[in-house]
């Protein structure tokens, strides 16, 4: 029993041949079990039948002639695609202006366009935008004896014996399908309606559409199939879209069918050169191949085209505006390194290569005449603040003020306090301006930043307040930069004229996705970590352990170690069946560390609170620290040993690998434990993966395929647009290429001035955020 070929199947594989012995008999063997709809076009059937004679005919010719015959093949192939297995939906009269609301195109009316706007579809232009999320290719007959349990099918056959029967409380209709000699039952449940049209079908040749499921006994039943006379039938590619209530898959089909013909309001702006190059679909054949594809052929070939002008017109878009960036011009910084080396010889400890290597980067940058635009990547605890205030010291040095801005008012103080120790040495003036600066304090600082009595200030989004001035700033620090916005990052750096920016990130992005989130932002990694650091060794453990869990703590406490324990919420809530820091601190100190010093601390409590209690507990005068996710980012204790965060559950990947970022900064065994509830299998693998990790670049991996690149980073707060065909984690290859196409086009910008004014309408004030990642 053979398995039908499609002829875009039958291509493939002719492509992939390349001994000409082998073709002929690929040929001869598999030449008459092509079987597609589209044979039944004369044109192609013809052609079919000359490229089978073509290669058959090879078999009485000598070697050279031969040869030259297969190199003739691919050109073949290729031809014959683009010919047969691609098309564009025809033109016709009255276009509709694609910003025209759904309601006024035929099909849709007001009711229907209310349901139509709960999917986002409000104009003409989302109807068209509107792709489906799959599709069910109804093209291959499959015989029935290779039917496959789980697969959606089409197979064919004679329907027989209709049957319709109630079973516990369920109505199942039932039919025999038969080619002759082999049948299989298909069923249809709570649709008694099926009778009828079955009986009216019976003893007709039908082909049959559905999911293949093992029945009570064990044998293949066909469930819920769809059923059309041969003849009557139109084997094609079904588009499958994302639905609401009150619109079925036949009615979105029609409405989209039916007006596909003003997908001739778009304008093809990528050039002939480009689409050359690249063997890209005109934007017409694209459109109508990612809606009603005449082949799979079609439908990769459209979603390339789509996906490549989207990620094109971004990177286009990084490039100009780094090109503007550097049109501005820098400045560059005279320094001799004098108070960096200084520092690095009265560390107690040594720098990492990977330290030394991004220094020496950012180095090159303040000394370039072009603005430093510098995403400094690495993982939690590796390292990434000492080599920023290295740069610090060689941003003074040349003359200029720094500013260092951090998303929480604990983190602000902790890296002042070190910032402080470290460059007060030198003679350098540093300050801290928070939210909860007192006023009087406020307007000092700020008269000293505009006087140039400061050197360095820290601080969170104080430091964007409108009458913050500089005399000279020349350096801008952005840590944790994925907590801001990115007009928040570009009003800071703004504050000075030519302003060299880093921005530190401790959430590792993979490759693929940096490329597309901050374009051409030169990037450095530090991936290694200090010298003595033991790995975390993580556990996931169920709450009916945690007794075992709180001993634990008790004896690390009682060998010199310190403790978080972490939770999701403040106080207790009515709806979420979690536990609380409140009422669990009261708990912990009354029942189990009696006579262990404790403290909460939350995000509720004045800075002045967070940061007394921070003091005592780097000094080790509190032992447990009962926190939310306010210690997330940046504490650093290096007495801490043991995190336990409770109903691990509730935290996402990255900010749990932040979590237990804050134990493991000594040379001590660290550990973390993560304790849930009854979780479901996919929660529980999700945490069990974190817990064989410490590689903070494997976990955003794992966390990008679960979530996807939109929740992974806040698109809203990257500039980054939603696309409606690429895809960032998986399109790899197309972002190279487009971004290897978009740096030849902006060195060539007079040849390609319509497609560069098309892209800077699409970003418009965007574009001006996008070198600031």
């Amino acid at each position: 029993m053979y398995i039908p070929l499609l002829i875009e199947d039958f291509l493939e594989k002719v492509e992939r041949i390349k001994d000409s012995f082998e073709l002929i008999e690929f040929f001869e063997e598999n030449f008459e079990k092509i079987d597609d709809p589209l044979k039944n076009i004369p044109e192609v059937s013809k052609r079919l039948q000359e490229f089978y004679d073509y290669i058959v005919k090879m078999k009485h010719l000598n070697r050279e002639r031969i040869e030259k015959r297969m190199k003739f093949i691919p050109g073949m192939v290729k031809r014959f695609r683009d010919m047969y297995l691609v098309y564009k939906a025809e033109k016709q009269g009255n276009l509709k202006e694609l910003d025209l609301s759904v309601k006024y195109l035929k099909g849709v009316g007001p009711k229907r366009a209310e349901k139509l706007m709960k999917l986002g579809v409000k104009t003409v232009e989302d109807l068209l935008n509107y792709f489906p999320r799959d599709y069910e290719d109804r093209r291959k007959v499959m015989p029935l004896p290779i039917l496959k349990e789980d697969e959606k099918v089409v197979t064919s056959g004679v329907l027989s014996a209709v049957e319709k029967i109630k079973k516990s409380g369920l109505s199942i209709v039932s039919a025999v399908l038969s080619d002759g000699m082999y049948q299989i039952l298909l069923k249809w449940f709570n649709q008694d309606y099926i009778g009828n049209v079955l009986k009216t079908l019976m003893r007709k040749k039908v082909y049959v559409f559905g999911l293949v499921k093992k029945g009570f006994y064990g044998t293949l039943e066909i469930h819920n199939p769809e059923i059309e006379v041969i003849g009557n039938s139109s084997r094609e590619i079904m588009p499958v879209y994302s639905l609401t209530e009150g619109i079925k898959q036949n009615v979105i089909r029609r409405i989209i069918k039916e007006n596909l013909y003003n997908i001739y309001n778009f304008k093809d702006y990528l050039p002939d050169e480009l689409k050359g190059k690249r063997r890209l679909l005109d934007v017409y054949q694209a459109y109508t191949g990612m809606h009603f594809p005449l082949s799979m052929y079609h439908q990769k070939m459209s979603r390339f085209r789509l996906a490549y002008e989207e990620i094109l017109y971004l990177q286009l878009a990084f490039f100009l505006s780094k090109k503007e960036n550097e049109n501005i011009g820098g400045i560059s910084k005279n320094f001799e390194g004098k108070l960096s080396s200084e520092l690095l010889k009265q560390l107690p400890f040594k720098l990492t290569n990977a330290q030394l290597n991004a220094y020496e980067e950012i180095k090159k940058d303040l000394k370039s005449d072009k603005p430093m635009n510098r995403l400094l990547q690495g993982d939690v605890g590796s390292g990434k603040t000492i080599v920023s205030e290295l740069a610090i010291l060689d941003n003074y040095e040349a003359g200029f003020q720094s500013a260092v801005m951090v998303p929480t008012s604990i983190l602000a103080i902790q890296n002042f306090k070190k910032m402080f120790e470290h460059l007060s040495r030198f003679g350098i003036r540093v300050a801290l301006l928070l939210g909860a600066t007192s006023t009087t304090e406020k307007n000092r600082i700020k008269q000293m930043l505009k006087n140039g009595d400061l050197d360095v200030v820290v601080g969170t989004h104080a430091l964007i307040q409108e009458d913050v001035h500089f005399k000279n700033l020349g350096l801008v620090v952005i840590d944790e930069q994925h907590r801001f916005g990115v007009r928040q990052r570009k009003e800071l750096i703004a504050k000075g004229k030519l302003v060299d920016t880093l921005v530190m990130t401790a959430t590792p992005i993979p490759r693929t996705l940096s490329l597309s989130v901050y374009g051409d932002l030169d990037v450095s990694i530090i991936d290694e970590m200090p010298k003595g650091r033991k790995p975390i060794k993580t556990f996931v453990v169920h709450q009916t352990k945690i007794d075992e869990v709180y001993k634990f703590i008790i004896s690390e406490v009682e060998n010199g170690g310190q403790a978080y324990i972490v939770y999701p919420l403040i106080d207790d809530s009515e709806k979420l069946s979690v536990k609380s820091a409140v009422s669990m601190h009261e708990k912990l100190r009354e029942e189990y560390f009696k006579d262990i010093s404790t403290a909460l601390i939350h995000g509720r409590m004045s800075d002045f609170e967070k940061d007394e209690i921070m003091y005592k507990f780097s000094r080790g005068e509190i032992k447990i620290l009962i926190s939310t996710s306010v210690i997330e980012v940046g504490i650093d204790v290096p007495q801490a040993t043991v995190i336990v965060i409770e109903n691990a559950e509730r935290f996402g990947l990255a900010q749990l690998h932040q979590l237990r970022g804050r134990v493991g900064r000594g040379n001590k065994q660290s550990y973390c434990y993560l304790t849930v509830g009854n979780v479901s299998r996919e929660t529980l693998e999700r945490l069990n993966f974190f817990a064989s990790t410490n590689d903070g670049f494997k976990i955003s991996e794992y966390d990008l395929k679960l979530r996807g690149p939109g929740e992974f980073l806040g698109v809203k707060q990257h500039g980054l647009p939603e696309f409606k065909v690429a895809d960032i984690i998986n399109d790899i290859d197309i972002i190279l290429m487009a971004r290897e196409d978009a740096k030849y086009i902006v060195n060539n910008i007079e040849k390609f001035k319509t497609l560069i004014e098309y892209v800077k309408d699409i970003y418009k004030e965007r574009l001006e955020f996008l070198d600031v990642g």
